[in-house]
């Protein structure tokens, strides 16, 4: 009866240890997945400013985007723009303003809020869930997240 014991024990144990060590590979994968979609959005932003350079952004679409080759091989899934949760990217242009915007979709709680206010101070503004926000203002963005989330960055 010891012996049945101390190997439910044992294997109580294991089960804990592996509970804790797929909670931590799940923040790891939440965290790998923010920094990959900061280090694209720099790029797209970057791409389509240069290759839109002098012009209102007049014609702006997802399609244009990938033809021109401007939109970074990891947000391209088939002929669709996807961020790293499995939500849609969507590119358009505001001529009146002569501005674009980033739409991001499908964004977890726990990574909207850092995501809302990356580089704050490089886009001419930014709206959480359509409402939009002071990117600088950590409370405001923490609770304009909720569950799930779309983001729109606007850039000139």
């Amino acid at each position: 009866m010891g012996y049945i014991l101390g190997a439910l024990g044992a294997i109580l144990l294991s089960l804990l240890a592996l509970g804790y060590a797929a909670s931590g590979l799940h923040s790891g994968f939440t965290k790998s997945n923010v920094a990959s979609m900061e280090e694209n959005m720099i790029i797209l932003r970057m791409q389509t400013q240069q290759f839109f350079n002098g012009t209102n952004y007049e014609g702006l679409s997802n399609q244009v985007a990938i033809d021109a080759g401007i939109v970074p091989e990891a947000f391209i899934k088939g002929d669709q723009l996807r961020n790293p949760w499995g939500g849609d990217i969507t590119l358009s242009p505001d001529v009146a303003n002569g501005t674009f915007s980033i739409e991001i979709t499908n964004i977890p709680q726990v990574d909207c809020a850092q995501l809302a206010r990356f580089q704050a101070d490089a886009w001419a503004g930014v709206a959480v869930n359509g409402g939009e926000i002071d990117a600088s203002d950590p409370a405001a963005v923490t609770n304009a997240c909720g569950e799930t989330n779309t983001i729109t960055y606007t850039a000139r």
